[in-house]
Parts: structure tokens; C-alpha cells; sequence
């Protein structure tokens, strides 16, 4: 291996990584309503169903993150 610093080389965040050997916990939705699933003839149907999803996510408040 050259003299190379870390950021100058495309693998070199998942050899720290494996190298930490530490799991960090993502954070999760709380109230997040049920999506079933759904099949859509279009994108414009589908984007009416993301549009009232999102407007409903907002009418209670949006979401909320947990640990």
C-alpha cells in the first residue's frame, strides 16, 4: 500500500468499519401507519397515494423518531 490518506481511497470506510466491529442502532418510526401492499396502474396513481399518505402523516403530527 501506498501513502495514502483513508479518504483518498474507495474501500477504505468499510475496512474501519469491519475493523470497529460495532453495530450502530438506527433510529425507528413510532405511529407509523399500515402499508399494504399495493398495486399501482401509473406514477400519477402512485403519487396520489404517496401525496395522501404523506397529508395524513401530517395531519397527526408527522412522525415521530425513536431509539
Amino acid at each position: 500500500m501506498t501513502n495514502m490518506k483513508y479518504t483518498d481511497q474507495y474501500a477504505a470506510k468499510l475496512e474501519i468499519w469491519a475493523r470497529e466491529c460495532k453495530v450502530h442502532p438506527l433510529p425507528k418510526i413510532a405511529r407509523l401507519p399500515r402499508l399494504p401492499s399495493k398495486k399501482f396502474r401509473s406514477y400519477t396513481e402512485m403519487n396520489v397515494w404517496k401525496k395522501d399518505l404523506l397529508d395524513q402523516l401530517a395531519a397527526n403530527g408527522g412522525v415521530q423518531w425513536t431509539k
